[in-house]
């Protein structure tokens, strides 16, 4: 028996960083909004849960975008709110070849630590300051732009009001960061890999795949403020959760979509096990591949159309661990570490693994005198899914040789007693926070993918709009909050319009 619900004006599908900006801005806009999750606390990607008396990230993350036109402080400022955060630095250091490189903040000390390492002093200057430039005039348009990419004739027209001294960019979506350093007079092999494996972090693809465009903001995100929040990420959502609920807005969680349709110009969506809400409007911030699954009709049609486009995806294959804390004082929280690329590890398809820890003294994470680590690497979905797979030997094999690239690489590893280990593959994020096939980390920013190419945010369907990592601009927290901005600026425009009328 369906349990019928009040009507809303609004109703987000999925509480990840995308969906809880879009609900959080259209609530203190006065709209009555419903978020909607599936998993029992919010966040998605963008999270932290409790196991055996520990806090870990939903993965190994960075977080950054509260600088000068970054989403995050805009967020921050169109909900009235700040988010609890301590700044880092150095943000990170990638471990190449018995190199240990330091990604410092500061511009020129991070051109002379490239050029330490790599040499090419004249051209990693020129390189490193055409990236800084770009990026800042990608993350302002960005901002400014809330209808970015354009869909109308009016779009196209304020996107080169807006930006017109900035045009010079746009060759950029066209040329591979490969192709941009080479350009430049860049030739160390050693420093194209340093690239591909930050780029794979970022942006999901080589420095060969990745339109340099792209690129300028995710090779420069550790010259931006990174973050660390006490407690764990959770700590930003239920923030932004909190401050949703003062704003009116009704936030059920444990209550996956089942489906959404549209019925005498208003949506019924499907939820939980017998409920059944109402609204004018629906934002989406579940993927193109889940929308497939809880449409019907013209909609499954366009929604299957638009999946088919992006048929490879990445997972991530996860580590959790609780060690003790034997590592050096002043050892930075976040770690990308290289291993032979010529040693392929079977169900692993990256040459290195992103290692963040919980803050030293951060007891809401750990208990005195431990530290915990979260491990991530690429995986292809497909290999994990293969019914033919021994998936428990398969796995428990990964997790053991990252084991020992840990204690081979990481200082401090090998002498910490491990106290907790456990992994996960795609399929355990699949059933963890229901994305199809347990794809995360958005889609990969490839050369081969137009401008015009990504899923928009405006459907073609009245009152139907979409967020997140498989939505244009959305991709890690920084994107995906820019695509709950713009998605609000949508629906507010449209409900206004709908008013008016």
């Amino acid at each position: 028996m369906e349990n019928e619900t009040k009507k809303f004006d609004v109703i987000v599908a999925g509480a990840g960083m995308g969906g809880i900006t879009a609900a959080t801005i259209l609530a203190k806009k006065g709209y009555s909004v419903l978020l909607l999750e599936a998993s029992h606390v919010a966040g998605g990607c963008s999270s932290s849960y409790y196991r055996k008396g520990f806090i870990f990230e939903s993965g190994a993350t960075t977080l950054i975008g509260f600088d000068e036109n970054q989403p995050l402080r805009e967020l921050e400022k169109l909900v009235d709110v700040k988010i609890p955060k301590e700044p880092l630095s150095p943000p990170m250091v990638v471990h190449q070849n018995g190199k240990k490189i330091v990604r410092w903040q500061d511009k020129k000390q991070w051109i002379q630590e490239v050029v330490k390492h790599y040499g090419e002093e004249v051209e990693q200057t020129k390189f490193w300051n055409l990236i800084f430039r770009v990026s800042d005039i990608v993350w302002k348009a960005a901002l400014m732009n809330k209808t970015f990419p354009p869909n109308r004739l009016a779009e196209w027209l304020d996107l080169l009001r807006n930006d017109f001294r900035d045009v010079w960019i746009l060759p950029y979506a066209f040329r591979s960061v490969k192709q941009t350093a080479a350009g430049i007079g860049i030739s160390n092999p050693e420093f194209f890999r340093f690239l591909d494996e930050q780029l794979m972090i970022t942006a999901q693809a080589s420095s060969e795949e990745t339109p340099f465009l792209f690129a300028a903001p995710a090779l420069s995100y550790t010259n931006s403020t990174n973050y660390y929040v006490p407690g764990g990420l959770i700590e930003m959502v239920n923030t932004l959760i909190n401050q949703f609920k003062e704003f009116g807005g009704e936030f059920r969680n444990r209550e996956a979509v089942q489906s959404i349709e549209k019925k005498n110009g208003q949506y019924r969506v499907a939820a939980g096990k017998n409920n059944v809400y109402i609204a004018e409007t629906v934002v989406s911030n579940l993927p193109v591949w889940n929308m497939t699954d809880i449409t019907q009709g013209r909609m499954a049609d366009y929604f299957s159309e638009e999946a088919q486009k992006y048929s490879e995806a990445w997972g991530a294959f996860t580590m959790g661990i609780v060690t003790e804390d034997k590592y050096p004082e002043e050892m930075p929280l976040h770690h990308q570490i290289h291993f032979n690329s010529q040693k392929k590890i079977q169900g692993i398809d990256s040459d290195s693994v992103f290692v963040s820890f919980s803050k030293k003294g951060d007891l809401s994470r750990a208990k005195e005198g431990y530290r915990v680590l979260n491990v991530s690497t690429h995986s292809h979905p497909e290999f994990w899914f293969d019914p033919a797979l021994d998936y428990d030997k398969t796995k428990e094999a990964v997790q053991q040789k990252i084991t020992e690239i840990l204690e081979d690489k990481l200082p401090g590893f090998s002498q910490a007693g491990i106290k907790l280990l456990f992994s996960s593959t795609p399929v355990t994020w699949s059933k963890w926070i229901y994305r199809k096939k347990g794809r995360v980390g958005g889609i990969p920013q490839q050369m081969s993918r137009s401008l015009l190419d990504w899923t928009p945010s405006q459907t073609p369907f009245e009152g139907l709009f979409l967020c997140g990592d498989t939505v244009f601009p959305g991709q890690g927290i920084p994107g995906v909050t820019l695509s709950g901005i713009n998605v609000s600026y949508k629906v507010d425009k449209y409900l206004k319009n709908l008013r008016q009328n």
